[in-house]
């Protein structure tokens, strides 16, 4: 009961009250506009006379006796009245053709009774009306009248006026439906079809952006505040699922088939490949003890340049871990890309030829499940290409951005000695296959990627303290970038990582972040904004990208030819046991470093370590590669 009052008093909805005016105002006119018109349209006999006519020379034919003229005259003018009444204009069809007055008298008066049998003979008896008076019997005789008159014209009157009052109602019938169709398709239906049209499309393509604003609008009615919630929703769950979940979205909000009212998020994984990179903020236990409440707008100011960047750049954030972010560049499942694998040219020879590590490695791989040779893949230099540059631009943004560059005067995250906070990522990158799908259950899910080659993008970042850099890149991501972009890139050691025995090079992209980036502005006399800009350098990108832009060759300005040519001698002799030349060559390689963030080269210095725990004594069971000791 308190339910049903409670809805009761409910206000009425904006969009019934709408309706329910618009109806009662065309009733109320189509009501006064038939009252007026039907009258018009219904036919009027105007023959209801003749009998009134026929009573009255029945008395005249009593009362005329056998006085013959004026009995004539009285039916002369009798025939005068009903030509007059029914208009007759036409003789071949009367509107009086027979009369007979009884008792028959004065025979030579052969026009008082008389009958038009041409005409009776080809009429219908539903087109012909007669009239008999009552008889009256004087002095032994009979006196009555019996008149017959031709209805035709007055039936085919009666007809179109019939069919003129149907053809109006039939009008304001269809008036009227049309009218409270087109209002009902215009405050309801259509606000509905376009919530169908949006449901459709996001169920047949949940990642794509799509622009409702050029769906038609309803109006300020309650209909428009639900399309404008079914847009947030399924722009909410774009954001919430992201790609890996584009199949949970697409499954659970299809139409076609009427849909399932069943909510089921865990549908089954499938096998993808992808780019992987992994991104941590550094120094996040200082920041989240230090600034407290505020360690989400630090956060979140962050994500809001790796979430953009990445974006601009091909890629889209998968997880959101506090401290740290998993992005994907998607490359396709299993299923779209094995055409690749049957045979072909190989898409481009990599920089080099295999290394004995490399050739183990693959010898490894052979022996397992067969999986996709990306290297077969067109256009995947591109897409790698544009995946380091996106955490590259990550970088710049971050030591680039006002909001975050304010954090390096905030007096709680100085240090003991006085040196101030500057926000530092460590950026991992990694390709290869994953198992795309729902984690969780009904209560929680989430859409994700779960494989070796995520925790080896993982494994990449956290290692990037240890070797003080900013980047590290696996040797199957370095493989599928183009050769423009591999030639910017070192290679800094030969690692295996945990759970597995295969040697495996890494590489890195020399980044001095201790320097002023200049404010980014739009070109002079453009209509373009900066961002405007931006997107279309990405989308435009090319290889001599590499050398051309301001960004990332001044983010390299250290690493020069020299410089490389140092550690590439030092990094030889180190694989190769020539530990005591290495040592050489890699700490002039660190001493040329001396301007760098740490004051030094990371992975020269990370090498030198592990040499020096040995005594700077290259072991005799040395085989050039060592294990990573961070996850």
């Amino acid at each position: 009961e308190e339910y049903l009052e409670k809805a009761n008093a409910q206000k009425q909805s904006k969009v019934g009250a709408e309706l329910s005016d618009i109806i009662t105002r065309r009733v109320i006119i189509v009501v006064l506009l038939m009252l007026c018109v039907v009258p018009l349209l219904t036919f009027t006999s105007p023959h209801d006379s003749e009998t009134e006519a026929t009573e009255f020379l029945h008395a005249v034919n009593i009362q005329a006796g056998y006085d013959c003229n004026y009995l004539e005259r009285s039916v002369d003018k009798f025939k005068s009245f009903m030509a007059q009444l029914s208009g007759d204009t036409n003789s071949n069809e009367p509107f009086l053709v027979a009369l007979d007055l009884s008792p028959t008298r004065c025979e030579t008066r052969t026009e008082i009774n008389f009958s038009n049998v041409d005409v009776l003979s080809h009429m219908r008896d539903e087109a012909l009306k007669i009239i008999a008076t009552d008889p009256i019997n004087i002095g032994g005789e009979e006196f009555s009248i019996i008149a017959t008159f031709n209805l035709t014209q007055y039936t085919k009157d009666q007809s179109q006026a019939s069919i003129h009052l149907l053809v109006f109602v039939l009008f304001m019938l269809v008036l009227l439906s049309t009218q409270f169709t087109g209002d009902a398709q215009r405050l309801v239906l259509a606000p509905i079809e376009n919530m169908m049209a949006i449901v459709s499309m996001v169920a047949e393509d949940p990642l794509e952006d799509f622009d409702f604003k050029s769906l038609p609008k309803s109006g300020d009615y309650e209909t428009h505040v639900v399309q404008i919630a079914i847009e947030k929703i399924t722009a909410i769950l774009r954001v919430g699922f992201g790609v890996a979940g584009a199949e949970i979205i697409s499954s659970n909000m299809a139409v076609e088939g009427g849909g399932s009212a069943v909510l089921n998020p865990m549908i089954p994984g499938k096998r993808v490949y992808s780019l992987f990179g992994f991104c941590d903020i550094l120094s996040f236990d200082k920041c989240t003890e230090m600034l407290e409440d505020e360690i989400m707008t630090f956060v979140n100011s962050i994500a809001r340049i790796v979430h953009g960047e990445v974006s601009r750049w091909g890629g889209t954030c998968n997880k959101n871990l506090g401290n740290a972010f998993l992005m994907v560049w998607r490359i396709g499942d299993e299923k779209a890309l094995s055409e690749y694998n049957r045979g072909g040219v190989r898409r481009r020879a990599s920089s080099g030829s295999f290394s004995g590590h490399e050739a183990m490695a693959t010898n490894v791989k052979a022996s397992r499940r067969s999986e996709i040779d990306l290297n077969r893949i067109p256009g995947l230099d591109v897409l790698a290409d544009k995946a380091l540059v996106g955490f590259l631009k990550v970088i710049v943004e971050i030591n680039r951005d006002i909001q975050l560059l304010s954090y390096r005067d905030d007096e709680r995250l100085l240090s003991d000695n006085g040196k101030v906070f500057t926000p530092r990522m460590g950026f991992g990158l990694h390709a290869g296959w994953a198992i795309e799908g729902a984690v969780g259950s009904l209560q929680k899910v989430d859409a994700t990627y779960l494989s070796p080659h995520v925790n080896m993008a993982a494994r990449m970042e956290a290692a990037t303290r240890q070797f003080g850099v900013s980047t590290l890149i696996t040797r199957n991501f370095f493989k599928l970038m183009s050769p423009e972009a591999q030639v910017q890139c070192r290679k800094i050691d030969v690692v295996t990582v945990k759970g597995s025995n295969v040697p495996m090079p890494i590489y890195t992209y020399d980044t001095f972040q201790s320097q002023v980036f200049p404010e980014l502005r739009a070109p002079k006399f453009s209509m373009l904004n900066v961002q405007d800009v931006l997107n279309m350098q990405a989308e435009s990108y090319e290889s001599s990208m590499w050398m051309t832009d301001p960004d990332l060759t001044q983010l390299r300005c250290l690493a020069t030819p020299r410089f490389k040519c140092a550690f590439e001698k030092g990094l030889d002799d180190y694989l190769g046991g020539r530990w005591s030349d290495a040592r050489e060559s890699l700490e002039k390689a660190d001493h040329m470093m001396a301007s760098n963030d740490i004051g030094g080269d990371g992975p020269s210095r990370a090498i030198l370590k592990y040499m020096k725990s040995y005594d700077w004594d290259c072991p005799s069971d040395w085989k050039g590669h060592r294990p990573l000791t961070s996850k």
